[in-house]
């Protein structure tokens, strides 16, 4: 959905240095498509289980980029995810949620910029490609089918506008699998923090009972990122959080923020 990430993450250019790295995390990221998943998932209506690594916590853990994330080869820099178990009604409930970008704005997520809640993006839809401007109309469950491909951008005060690619990589009555990228660089006045295929999601929802679904979502920072991008991990932490809390249909600024500073 992320998973729209998609982002400008402009919290992050003034993140003390004490969130610079995190510690070591005793094991390496594992997404679900890889068997039990790592972090793997809180208990049901737990807060959900949140680990961050450094390029060095992955070399440091022999991690190997897994291909069903379908992220760019290439260095992966700063890797977070999140993993949770929550009720709904079916998986067709989820997508909507997923899918319904119009209602991104309403989310918040805590920057730690402003010590504040704020909105998540202040507009996003989907659209033809990364020159158009055109905006279709939210995506319905049955739109997600394995193998389509969308753009969509989103478009932030500090940053502008920026078009990413999602792809639907699985789906069936009990999962789905969608990874996204951007497809143009994501800047902050002259500077640019991500470069085109920089910043990656991934996410997997799975069935674990009847009305029980399990949610894992990662962010990772790759190649052609910029130092600022990978010096905390706190927007990212706040970002993926505050996506959860809207997928599980819970306030996303009603609890107390992921990542305070």
């Amino acid at each position: 959905m992320n998973r729209f990430f998609f982002l400008a993450l402009l919290t992050m250019f003034s993140a003390p240095a004490a969130w610079a790295q995190t510690p070591f995390q005793g094991f390496a990221m594992r997404p679900p498509c890889e068997g039990p998943p790592q972090p793997a998932y809180a208990a049901s209506g737990g807060q959900p289980v949140i680990a961050s690594w450094s390029e060095d916590d992955l070399n440091k853990a022999a991690w190997q980029l897994a291909p069903c994330l379908h992220w760019t080869e290439g260095r992966t820099r700063m890797a977070t995810a999140l993993a949770a178990v929550f009720h709904a009604p079916s998986l067709d409930d989820l997508l909507t949620r997923y899918g319904a970008l119009s209602q991104y704005k309403s989310i918040r997520f805590w920057s730690t910029l402003h010590q504040a809640w704020e909105p998540f993006v202040d507009q996003a839809g989907f659209t033809d490609g990364p020159a158009v401007t055109y905006t279709y109309p939210d995506l319905k469950p049955e739109d997600f089918v394995a193998g389509r491909e969308f753009y969509y951008y989103e478009i932030d005060a500090r940053t502008g506008r920026s078009v990413h690619h999602l792809t639907v990589r699985r789906r069936t009555a009990d999962k789905v699998e969608l990874s996204t990228e951007n497809l143009t660089p994501i800047k902050y006045s002259l500077f640019t923090i991500f470069e085109p295929h920089a910043l990656r999601s991934a996410t997997f929802i799975e069935r674990r009972g009847p009305t029980e679904w399990g949610y894992y979502q990662t962010i990772g920072v790759g190649e052609g990122s910029d130092f600022i991008a990978v010096r905390s991990t706190s927007p990212y932490i706040n970002r993926l959080t505050a996506l959860y809390r809207y997928m599980a249909g819970v306030p996303t600024d009603g609890a107390p923020a992921a990542a305070p500073n």
